[in-house]
């Protein structure tokens, strides 16, 4: 058996155990020569002896695993045989799986569950994309292979909050209408998690396996009502609920996704991954509460026109009055709306029912996307899901509006810094850009806009498309962000005081990046050393700074902390120059 310190096949260093099942341990391993990470499967030959559904599934996986080319699967290299083991080269996935507690931050994504265990809806509908993207690709091969035991346990979070397929070892090939084993006969042994296994596999005989590709659409469903509610439907009651019933808050969209995801006959589920692809993709147009504003959005615009037109009878002066009556009753909402707590449910329904009245006001969604994000939750998913129906519905007379650039960057300050979905960096990105187009050269927020801009750019990439970054710019784009903040305003101004938390979090999450790229280890460390500067003065207590980044304020050295010791793992790759 292989220990800690091993070298394998003269080069692959064995340098911690990251996972154990059955027969098999997986390696964490460092390739001495190239200093690229690798896991190692070792799985021992006694156990596969007298083990013939072990020594299947570890054929399976190989075979399954060796021709696949997936962005969210993990690839098979190479095979290595030992006396006493067989040892599968694979990619090092970092990040953990699903399935386990979350009690830290991982660079483009939050991963600690909300209340009762669940994920954000927005996080889990962008990890369902990914999976039903798996899918549909094993499905496409030639024959379909069918994955058979979907669960959170076997989905890897990657830190840039992608989402990695593993452990092929139950699955299987589908052709002439079933499952093929490994040698390719008819037939293989059923197999499958209980709460998470389709009915057809659960209710067969368990050396014949029913499972088709819709067996992995009812498995994905379940998974996602898993991590959208925190329900676990492995455990009693063995449910599944509408999620509308677990939380009232999530998308009825979702729901009906889900529903149909997991309906017990295979013929009224999804026909295929593509089609559940399309419909998670467009989750928010057959969302009920989607349908329901439009038509409240509809029946408004015809009350008001069957009004114009019995004003029209009457002259200016019932028009006047009208306007009148409307602006008073938009005052006292927005009167009630500020005497509420900060934050609460009651606040922002009376800012909304203060934008049903005045749509065209941008100082009225300034001060609810303040009320949105001054609570302990921050911006949440569910305020995420709010905003964008606001903002999808009034943008175009928003944006005729003087105060819109202004609205825009509060809008790209919100995603960047008290947003916690992994499109965050995006939707900042998006708001400063629209900032920088609206406003005038001479706003005071113009110049910073551009810098914000670049930087969640740059950052929304690094996390989604990694060849697509110029880490040169990324660094120029930190370092002059960094160097416009005003030390003395970074207590009571949130821009400035994200500008300087911002990049303690980049560098330590991937300062090699910028190192390969021919940044200096030193230039790194030079610029934590500005931010220590410019943050020293800061006063951490509540009533001192903004509610919501009253913990952030405090967890500033050790974020720096955090950045020097991960600058300093990476310095032995700085470049020579």
């Amino acid at each position: 058996m292989l220990q800690v310190g091993d070298v394998v096949d003269g080069k692959y260093r064995l340098l911690e155990q990251i996972g154990a099942g059955g027969m098999s341990v997986v390696w964490h391993a460092r390739n001495d020569r190239s200093n690229k990470m690798w896991a190692i499967k070792e799985v021992r030959r006694a156990g596969l002896v007298n083990d013939r559904v072990a020594e299947m599934s570890l054929l399976a996986e190989i075979d399954t695993l060796k021709n696949l080319r997936h962005d969210n699967i993990v690839a098979i290299s190479d095979v290595l045989e030992t006396p006493d083991s067989l040892l599968i080269l694979m990619d090092y996935v970092e990040g953990t799986p699903l399935a386990q507690a979350r009690t830290e931050k991982l660079q483009g994504s939050e991963t600690i569950p909300l209340a009762g265990g669940a994920f954000p809806q927005d996080v889990v509908i962008r990890w369902a994309k990914q999976l039903a993207g798996v899918f549909a690709y094993l499905h496409g091969q030639t024959p379909p292979i069918v994955y058979r035991d979907l669960k959170p346990s076997n989905v890897m979070l990657k830190p840039n909050g992608d989402v990695v397929l593993i452990d092929f070892g139950t699955a299987r090939r589908w052709a002439g209408g079933q499952l093929q084993s490994v040698s390719g006969a008819a037939g293989t042994v059923a197999l499958g998690t209980y709460g998470y296994a389709a009915p057809e596999i659960l209710m067969g005989d368990v050396n014949t396996d029913r499972a088709d590709p819709r067996s992995d659409i009812y498995s994905l469903g379940v998974t996602l009502y898993h991590l959208v509610t925190g329900h676990n439907p492995s455990q009693p009651p063995y449910e599944i609920y509408p999620i509308r019933q677990v939380n009232p808050v999530l998308s009825s969209g979702l729901e009906k996704i889900i529903a149909k995801c997991t309906q017990a006959n295979p013929a009224d589920r999804y026909a295929n991954c593509a089609e559940l692809l399309y419909d998670l993709q467009h989750y928010r147009e057959i969302d009920e509460a989607h349908r329901k504003g439009l038509r409240r959005r509809v029946a408004a615009f015809s009350l008001t026109a069957a009004l114009a037109v019995i004003l029209a009878g009457g002259g200016v002066v019932c028009s006047s009055a009208a306007t009148s009556a409307r602006n008073a009753d938009y005052r006292q909402v927005m009167n009630e709306a500020r005497s509420q707590a900060g934050g609460s449910a009651a606040q922002i329904d009376q800012f909304l029912t203060a934008i049903d009245l005045k749509p065209d006001d941008p100082s009225t969604y300034l001060e609810l996307l303040q009320a949105m994000r001054s609570d302990t939750d921050e911006f949440t998913a569910a305020d995420n899901t709010i905003w964008s129906d606001l903002l999808a519905t009034h943008r175009e007379i928003l944006q005729e509006h003087a105060g819109w650039s202004e609205l825009a960057y509060q809008v790209g300050l919100t995603y960047g810094f008290f947003y916690l979905g992994a499109d965050g960096d995006a939707l900042a990105a998006a708001g400063f850009q629209d900032a920088v187009d609206s406003a005038q050269e001479t706003a005071d927020f113009w110049a910073q806009a551009g810098l914000f801009n670049q930087v969640f750019g740059f950052k929304a990439r690094a996390g989604q498309k990694l060849g697509q970054v110029d880490y040169e710019e990324y660094w120029e784009a930190l370092r002059r962000m960094v160097e416009a903040v005003d030390a003395a305003t970074a207590q009571s101004d949130v821009a400035a005081f994200g500008a300087l938390l911002l990049p303690t979090q980049v560098l330590a999450g991937y300062p090699d990046r910028f190192i390969n790229a021919g940044v200096k280890a030193s230039e790194l460390d030079g610029l934590l050393d500005l931010i220590e500067e410019k943050s020293s003065g800061l006063i951490c207590l509540p009533g001192t700074v903004d509610a919501a980044v009253e913990e952030d304020c405090r967890s500033i050295p050790e974020a720096l902390a955090d950045a020097r010791a991960s600058v300093g793992r990476h310095s032995g790759a700085e470049k020579k120059q």
